[in-house]
């Protein structure tokens, strides 16, 4: 609907009968008649009511369009076709409004290509409107009390519900006959011919066309993977169904029109659609999204360490490129949306958006900044792969490396290892090879990334052609897709040839298998060979392995007697020499035939291990430990704490809160290893404390990182026992077959031997027998730690930071929670400041990280004086003896962990901002925490705490400190004390109205919320801090052990 803007100048406002009235597609759907509207923003300023309106039924009910896909069309343009005007459409691309209902298409994440169709159904029930004229709107409706921004009020509403389903026709699939049978309903539904009757044909196709993604009207529209069947045999009932109508467009007409009031702006004008300096923004806009959205996925599959420290320092350089990038993006748009908003207001002309385009400030974006920008990043991931003269390199350490960075890709990766000489030789094998890895790459339903690793000028001699798939997955063969014909060249060469000689081409090779130049078609030239002074010692792989189990299991008795394995080959030896007891333990030890019991205690004083609450984990926090295996590899063993605490089932929550808030710091984990003893007679809290607590975090394809570490086994002849019977038939009773539990990933241990080092440490004797039976221990979980670790390297990571999960989402929602409520409060600071006229100055929030476990209870809280408030700080009080305080406060959920320092400034610029809008920014804002605790209650399994409330109160009572502390002038501190202690009401009705409205996010749904918010820069900020604090404080509990240290030859 083309939205009508008939308002040219102040001086022909009264002269028309029916004003000048503008048409929007509903985005905010809250909106009813006599609401404000600011039409330069395209936001919805209030939610007032007007009960005495008229209503008729609309004389045309039904629409529906049939469309299709068009790669070269960028998704916004798409809203052209379903009635979204210019102007709307730059708001939506300016992010000056969320996209909500059908306007959500702009989120769709898969290709449109001419095999896309949208089918785009609209249902009109009403008309609503309130009968105005010129300058007379107050005999009906009051005007505005107050100063607002609203430029227009709402006469006029169109209710009813659109669906808008995209639908990806199968390439093993007739065109013709979709688009016939697509255009069958369409016609059904244009003429309201419903229910739209289907034969057995019908019912045969639209069963095919299972890849439909659905957006629309949020009160019936809320599963975007809803069928196509499903939409069309629930029309009906929606179309009978008054709940599911809400507004689709607004009728607005100007506040200056209705009042005539000089104090309400000249109604907002849009330039019209060709006007070049406002269509040349949807066009950078977009363009700048699309590289940046390439720059991501590239920085999202980096690998986390390079082969060379320099690399490491380049690939540094270019994430704190990339950071500027996104924040200049940021400022960016910021910019053109306060631009855009003056040009609809009349305050400057549309050529200063050309003059904001053009600021050197933003001259990175430009498209060829970019494309340098991503040729540098592409050339560090193939000067990466370089061999180097001066460590002697291999063909298997090339497979390696390659290995490890493709193994992150989300398509899947096909390498190619070849050479000029066997290219030669074996010209009937490489012609065949070709042809069918090409057919293969074209016939796929999934995208497949060609890699030719080319290594002809490579020292070794490659002996023959080598294919590796990276996953190895089975392709579906299906018809041609052009977008997936994309092949890589890697050069590899080990000493510094000619450029002539690296850039020989290619294309020599015989038809039909020619290949594309030796250079990547993603860079102008090949990637130099790194300079021989400049390629030190690879960094070596890093192997994370997480040690699960229930109190007492011997996770860190395992850690302990690992140590001794890697220093020692035999028992005896460990006897002999001065055996390592890395963390400090305790235990009850029977000898001699009077079976007498000794305690046996050793190791150095760990504030981490507390041997003396029965019933509770001894290990208190998790922490690394790190051992440096040789050059190439690096094992991260990580102790935790046990679960299954006689405090109960809350405890065990927030243990593994804990645990997978640790995690959270590493990039990857290698390898989840749940520790079980081999004579359990039952698993019920394994199974409700560990098993299904993690499973909630796992994505399936995680599930092949999980191993199962029995200990103690040498009683049941080094086997899983009972309770290897009982693990069966648990995952078999809770459908969890897609957990591997086999021969290969079941390891059995005892770790006696190490008991009985440590006993011989303490001066107890034991006898011949025992003896023996240690040194078969010893010698079986030594073969057993050697599987294990080849297991591991043989199964591919599993990338902490690329997966959703229900768990995820409640982690990530709580680490918000302060830097969320710490913004809303800052935002209240300024809302004040602006209310009390002092609009020459605003505050600003700064974050730093600290090193130090400290919470509120434990924390020393100062009160300063900033500007006309007071404020509280917080620091670490430390005890004389250097023990953190912390340590001592109570786990009675008073009091929440203080991640990072917050300071103020009273900076002396004005906001920008009227009171209005910050009023508004605050209602805003403390809905979406609303949305996230509302989300966090629809998780059955998880904590239905509220994150925020701890927060609020504790700022509500740090004001009511303030307000009793004599000899201070704390008056302008007494509205922030209002204003929060209104919180608690707004929150109540936030609540009610979520649950009236059964609102139910989808995890992408959250996430979106989720991104949106850290995307403010203060809010940033804070999240950096945290991620900063942690990965100190991570970085000070590590135990590495050094390389020279290793002594048994097995595991050199």
């Amino acid at each position: 609907m083309n939205e009508t803007s008939r308002s040219q100048s102040s001086l022909n406002l009264f002269k028309t009968e029916d004003g000048y009235p503008i048409e929007r597609k509903v985005i905010d759907i809250v909106g009813r008649i006599g609401s404000l509207y600011d039409a330069s923003t395209d936001n919805l300023i209030d939610r007032h009511s007007i009960q005495k309106i008229e209503r008729k039924a609309p004389s045309k009910r039904s629409i529906c369009r049939l469309f299709s896909g068009d790669q070269s069309k960028d998704l916004i343009s798409f809203l052209k076709d379903i009635d979204f005007d210019d102007a709307i459409r730059q708001s939506i691309c300016l992010q000056m409004v969320t996209p909500k209902g059908i306007c959500r298409l702009i989120e769709y994440n898969q290709p449109v290509d001419e095999n896309t169709r949208f089918l785009y159904y609209s249902y009109r029930t009403r008309k609503e409107w309130l009968e105005v004229t010129a300058h007379q709107t107050n005999k009906i409706v009051a005007a505005p009390s107050t100063p607002t921004e609203a430029t227009h009020m709402i006469t006029k509403i169109l209710w009813g519900f659109e669906v808008l389903c995209i639908i990806q026709i199968p390439k093993n699939q007739s065109i013709n006959l979709i688009d016939q049978f697509l255009q069958h309903i369409c016609d059904r539904l244009q003429n309201n011919r419903i229910p739209v009757k289907l034969n057995n044909t019908d019912q045969q196709l639209i069963n095919q066309l299972n890849n439909t993604v659905v957006y629309g009207s949020e009160t019936c529209v809320n599963q975007p993977n809803t069928s196509l069947l499903t939409i069309l045999n629930k029309i009906q009932d929606w179309q009978n169904d008054s709940n599911v109508h809400q507004p689709l467009i607004y009728t607005m007409q100007p506040l200056r029109w209705l009042y005539n009031n000089p104090q309400f702006d000249i109604p907002c004008t849009f330039p019209k659609p060709d006007n070049p300096h406002i269509a040349r923004i949807e066009n950078v806009i977009n363009r700048i999204n699309n590289q940046i959205k390439d720059l991501r996925e590239i920085f999202q599959n980096l690998p986390t360490n390079f082969s060379s420290a320099i690399l490491n320092q380049r690939l540094n350089n270019l994430q704190q490129q990339y950071r500027f990038l996104l924040n200049s993006q940021d400022n960016f748009q910021e910019h053109l949306r306060h631009a855009l908003a003056d040009i609809r207001r009349h305050r400057i002309e549309p050529t200063t958006l050309d003059d904001i385009i053009s600021d050197q400030r933003y001259e990175c974006l430009r498209k060829i900044e970019l494309d340098k920008f991503l040729t540098r990043v592409q050339q560090l991931l193939m000067t990466d792969v370089h061999s180097n003269e001066k460590i002697p390199t291999m063909i298997d350490d090339i497979d390696t490396i390659l290995k490890h960075t493709y193994s992150n890709e989300n398509d899947s990766v096909i390498l190619w290892y070849s050479s000029d000489r066997l290219k030669r030789e074996e010209e009937d094998k490489y012609q065949q090879i070709y042809q069918e890895l090409t057919w293969e790459q074209q016939h796929v339903e999934q995208r497949i990334k060609l890699i030719y690793v080319d290594f002809t000028y490579f020292k070794d001699k490659l002996e023959d052609f080598i294919i590796v798939r990276l996953p190895l997955t089975e392709p579906s063969i299906t018809e041609h897709d052009p977008k997936r014909d994309t092949v890589h060249l890697l050069p590899f060469t080990d000493t510094d040839r000619s450029s002539s000689k690296q850039q020989r081409s290619k294309s020599s090779s015989p038809p039909p298998p020619k290949l594309p130049p030796r250079s990547s078609p993603t860079l102008s030239k090949p990637p130099p060979v790194p300079p021989r002074e400049s390629s030190p010692i690879p960094q070596p792989t890093e192997i994370n392995i997480l040690l699960l189990g229930e109190i007492g299991v011997g996770k860190s008795t395992f850690i302990n007697a690992f140590i001794n394995y890697l220093k020692f080959e035999s028992l005896q030896q460990a006897e002999q020499d001065e055996s390592v007891v890395l963390i400090p333990v305790s235990f009850l030890i029977t000898v001699g035939d009077r079976l007498d019991k000794f305690s046996v205690k050793l190791g150095n004083t760990d504030l981490n291990e507390n041997h003396e609450q029965q019933g509770q984990s001894v290990t208190q926090k998790c922490k690394s430990y790190i051992f440096d295996l040789n050059n190439r590899l690096r094992l991260r063993f990580i102790d935790t704490p046990g679960i299954g605490d006689i405090r109960g089932m809350n405890q065990d929550i927030k243990t593994f809160d804990h645990i997978l808030t640790y995690i959270t710091n590493l990039s990857h984990l290698n390898a989840i290893c749940l520790f079980l003893k081999p004579n359990s007679s039952q698993l019920d809290v394994f199974y409700d404390s560990c098993l299904n607590q993690l499973l909630t975090y796992l994505i399936p394809r995680g599930y092949n990182n999980i191993m199962f570490c029995f200990t103690n086994t040498r009683p049941t002849s080094f086997t899983s026992g009972d309770t290897g019977l009982l693990l069966r038939k648990m995952l078999d009773d809770e459908h969890l077959n897609r957990i591997p539990f086999n021969k290969q990933n079941t390891f059995c241990f005892d770790s006696e031997s190490f008991r009985y080092l440590v006993a011989k440490k303490c001066g107890i004797h034991l006898d011949e027998y025992q003896t023996q039976e240690c040194i078969a221990s010893w010698n079986t979980s030594i073969s057993e730690s050697v599987r294990l670790l080849k297991f591991i390297q043989r199964c591919k990571s599993y990338n902490l930071q690329d997966w959703l999960s229900p768990r995820k989402a409640c982690l990530d929602i709580f680490m918000l929670a302060r830097p969320l409520i710490e913004t809303l409060r800052l935002i209240i600071y300024n809302w004040k400041l602006n209310e009390a006229k002092l609009i020459v100055n605003h505050m600003i929030l700064n974050s730093n990280p600290i090193d130090i476990d400290i919470c509120t209870n434990c924390a020393q809280m100062n009160i300063v004086e900033l500007g006309p408030f007071w404020l509280t700080q917080y620091q670490p009080a430390i005890l004389n003896n250097n023990v953190n305080q912390h340590s001592y406060c109570p786990t009675n959920g008073k009091h929440f962990l203080i991640e990072f320092n917050v300071t103020h400034e009273f900076v002396p610029l004005p906001a920008g901002l009227k009171n209005e809008r910050w009023q508004s920014s605050f209602h805003n804002f403390l809905f979406k925490c609303d949305r996230l605790v509302h989300f966090l209650r629809q998780l059955e399994s998880m904590s239905q705490d509220d994150p925020f409330q701890l927060i609020l109160e504790r700022y509500l009572e740090e004001e009511e400190q303030i307000s009793q502390t004599p000899n201070i002038n704390s008056n302008m501190n007494k509205p922030i004390r209002e204003v929060l202690n209104s919180i608690k009401q707004i929150r109540e009705q936030n609540s009610q109205k979520l649950f009236e409205s059964n609102e139910r996010l989808s995890l992408n749904q959250i996430y979106q919320i989720i991104h949106e918010l850290i995307a403010i820069p203060t809010v940033r900020k804070q999240i950096d801090s945290i991620n900063k604090s942690r990965q100190l404080k991570m970085k000070q509990q590590e135990c590495t052990i050094l390389k020279n240290f290793i002594k048994n030859k097995i595991f050199v």
